[in-house]
């Protein structure tokens, strides 16, 4: 993605804040809380874990729907103008084959010149998606915000463990995992 796109799609999100009662908007920071961070799994990436033999479970209290894998937000804190900021998660999502099993937890969405999602694994925090935000959507209805549209796709480190956990070389950078959309609301 472009730094002209990055910053489109950032400016329209901005904008789009904007619209929130003067009070949270005339502060620099907007605190974030409940809702849900939901992941749709491309057709590639469950395609892909499906041939592996790989099981994917959401980790409670995540959960498994038609939209996809729910991850529910538990705090998150963004400027008001960029945007940029964090947004934590509960839950997760576990990977196994076998005996074989890679436990994700504790999401955190970061936007910043590099947007990604980190996820405790073990107890280190690793880089696992790179987040695309050139086509994102922002809608904001009261204190509801809603982000759709997000691309995600993993990361060379997330690629290395994953291979190096499952004996493949079928994980690579930049595997198109899914489609993110963020739902949650403006707190106070």
């Amino acid at each position: 993605m472009s730094r002209t796109t990055r910053v489109a799609a950032i400016g329209a999100a901005a904008l789009a804040l904007a619209a929130v009662p003067a009070a949270e908007a005339s502060a620099a920071k907007v605190s974030l809380a409940g809702g849900a961070t939901t992941l749709k799994l491309s057709s590639t990436a469950s395609g892909a874990l499906q041939s592996l033999g790989i099981a994917a479970a959401p980790i409670s209290p995540a959960t498994a729907g038609k939209g996809g894998l729910a991850f529910p937000v538990t705090t998150g804190r963004v400027d008001a103008k960029t945007l940029a900021g964090s947004i934590r998660h509960s839950g997760g999502i576990r990977l196994s084959k076998g005996a074989t099993k890679v436990a994700l937890r504790a999401f955190t969405i970061r936007i910043d010149k590099r947007p990604d999602l980190t996820a405790k694994v073990g107890g280190t925090r690793v880089s696992i998606l790179n987040l695309d935000l050139s086509k994102a959507e922002v809608a904001i209805k009261g204190k509801h915000v809603t982000v759709a549209g997000v691309g995600a796709t993993l990361t060379r480190p997330a690629a290395r463990a994953l291979n190096a956990a499952f004996s493949t070389d079928a994980f690579q950078k930049g595997l198109d995992v899914g489609t993110a959309t963020v739902r949650t609301r403006i707190a106070g």
